[in-house]
């Protein structure tokens, strides 16, 4: 599946940032992390797998657009079904990530240290 992510201008166009292959089968969620993380985003797939993405500003290029990427930081891979859910916490919890699977399995995650987004732990996990 490809991802893309879109910039409105102030005059109400639209012009698309970036896309990028996110996942190996259909993607059920993108969801965004709270502003003072950064621009970081979250995807969950049909391939039993969670990607964490950070976007990364490379000056500016042709016609003063900026130039931007956005790099896989995480993979999560602990369901052995479908993710079919992710929501971030409130900003004032910190950066976690709830999952939630087909089987029913509710994982949260929590980063590390938000300087350094590669490292996620398994803070909880329940059966609902």
């Amino acid at each position: 599946m490809t991802l893309a992510v879109w910039n409105r201008a102030p005059d109400g166009t639209w012009t698309r940032s970036a896309s990028w292959k996110v996942h190996g089968g259909a993607v059920w969620r993108v969801i965004w992390a709270h502003p003072e993380f950064g621009q970081l985003l979250a995807t969950c797939s049909y391939d039993r797998s969670v990607h964490i993405w950070e976007e990364i500003r490379q000056g500016t290029g042709s016609e003063g657009r900026k130039n931007t990427r956005w790099i896989r930081k995480a993979y999560l891979t602990d369901s052995r079904a479908n993710v079919t859910d992710i929501a971030f916490a409130p900003r004032h919890l910190g950066l976690l990530l709830a999952t939630v699977s087909a089987q029913g399995i509710v994982r949260v995650y929590e980063a590390a240290d938000v300087m350094d987004l590669s490292r996620w732990s398994l803070c909880h996990e329940l059966q609902v």
